[in-house]
């Protein structure tokens, strides 16, 4: 073969490979774009690159699920939307997930309270007498959880001199903290001291509490003992009698202090007295009542309230003539006079400034809206009347229930004779009667002045309420 026809061959089968190449060459390239186009493509639609698919938070301490987000591609991590909730005041495990474009991922979060207990401590003095307890050298000390304090050996010597403890907390999480703290022991000869003991008077038929007022301290001992003996005293009978107090601390230590308590004669107590009193007014029954009451000279008192206002010259009458004016309720609301402490003073607030204005005059004599034993207001608060019993009285005023119902509460157009029957039934020597003057208690009206003949002839006066009367109290309930 001639060199022309190799060299023409040769030619030739350089175009055909060259010919097969170039598609081949098309093929990879598009198959690479395509490559890089799909991966963009899903990078973009999946742009989420969590740190981690379980995420570790502290017990009660702020909970930052962003924080978790690596990076977002082709994009920012405002983003990402994030859904579940995560409790951080109880341990437990949570799921939240996180949210961009196609992309959700699951993390779960797990609430655990790694920490140890901060844990504070004090020296501390005793005597010799005394058990300690780890609280008793504890300044201070602060958890995610509650902490059980306890010594780290049991504390048992009662030895006088100073030695060095160990106090140590653990939390609900069996995280512990231990610290040292110094246990000073010493023998104690000091009395305990008595204060708020002082001379007092006291109308006859008067009691007073003779532990009110009265608090006992020593150096050592927290608690030492008082003891108060008033066996001597009798209210009923004028005359200067001895209360004696005794405080002894557990080293055996003791002292004691006495007080004079002088019984003024009473003469409201030593008479046969009815107190007629009228709840719930004002009304147009006020004015027959004041008519009765002028009729026999006999004096009442009314518990009032500020729920028919159009009434009031009424109590303005009242007052001149010299009846008593107290204080009842202003709104007569349960629900809203026995909801609080507070709701109960605002109400007998208002109800003050009103009989002051209409009257001229302030009045410190109070009727609980359903007497001092009532239960209606532990269904708003509990243990409110405890508080209001003692309270009133600490302010200055004189709460006063009744020993003697005419039932006129029961209904309205209770039958004259029940009434009376009821209301006449009582033989103590001084006696508070129950009624009531709204527009509902026309036989109450009625049945008065057979009620008062009936005491009259018994030898009884009738007088109004003042704060030195003699005040029935019921047992508290609430």
């Amino acid at each position: 073969m001639t060199d022309k026809r190799r060299q023409r061959r040769r030619r030739r089968g350089r175009k055909r490979r060259g010919s097969r190449t170039l598609p081949v060459l098309l093929v990879l390239l598009f198959l690479i774009c395509a490559g890089i186009t799909g991966g963009a493509v899903y990078l973009y639609q999946y742009p989420l690159e969590l740190k981690n698919e379980v995420v570790n938070q502290e017990l009660k301490e702020p909970f930052q699920p962003e924080k978790n987000i690596r990076r977002v591609r082709f994009g920012e991590k405002d983003e990402v939307k994030i859904t579940g909730q995560v409790n951080t005041e109880s341990e437990g495990d949570y799921e939240i997930t996180y949210s961009c474009r196609r992309d959700r991922q699951k993390v779960k979060v797990k609430v655990r309270d790694t920490k140890p207990p901060v844990l504070k401590t004090k020296p501390y003095t005793t005597d010799t007498a005394g058990d300690v307890s780890p609280e008793m050298f504890v300044q201070e000390v602060t958890d995610a959880s509650e902490v059980t304090l306890q010594f780290k050996t049991p504390e048992t010597e009662k030895t006088e001199g100073t030695k060095e403890i160990e106090i140590e907390a653990v939390d609900a999480s069996g995280n512990r903290t231990t610290e040292k703290a110094s246990l000073t022991r010493q023998k104690d000869t000091e009395k305990p001291a008595v204060s708020g003991v002082a001379d007092e008077e006291i109308l006859q038929g008067k009691t007073l509490d003779f532990q009110n007022g009265i608090t006992v301290s020593d150096n050592l001992d927290p608690a030492p003992v008082l003891e108060i003996d008033s066996a001597g005293v009798d209210f009923t009978v004028p005359g200067t009698y001895i209360v004696t107090y005794k405080a002894t601390d557990r080293s055996g230590n003791v002292e004691t202090v006495q007080k004079k308590v002088t019984v003024l004669r009473n003469a409201e107590y030593e008479q046969k007295v009815v107190y007629l009193t009228f709840d719930d007014g004002p009304s147009e029954n006020t004015g027959k009542i004041l008519d009765i009451l002028k009729e026999y000279n006999a004096k009442a008192t009314f518990f009032v309230t500020g729920n028919n206002q159009k009434w009031n010259s009424l109590l303005k009458r009242a007052h001149d003539e010299g009846h008593a004016v107290g204080l009842h309720t202003y709104t007569h609301d349960y629900k809203t006079v026995y909801s609080s402490e507070e709701a109960y003073f605002e109400d007998l607030g208002r109800i003050s400034d009103m009989v002051k204005e209409v009257t001229g005059d302030e009045s410190h004599i109070i009727r609980f809206p359903g007497g001092g034993s009532n239960t209606v207001s532990a269904k708003y608060s509990p243990g409110l009347m405890t508080t209001l019993t003692r309270k009133v009285q600490e302010m200055g005023y004189q709460y006063f229930d009744w020993n003697c119902d005419s039932t006129d509460a029961s209904g309205n157009n209770v039958p004259v004779e029940k009434l009376v029957e009821n209301a006449t039934s009582c033989e103590a020597k001084h006696i508070n009667i129950l009624m009531h003057d709204t527009d509902a208690k026309d036989t109450t009206v009625e049945a008065l002045p057979k009620i008062i003949e009936h005491y009259r002839e018994q030898g009884y006066t009738f007088l109004p309420l003042t704060m030195d009367s003699y005040a029935p109290h019921h047992k508290v309930n609430n």
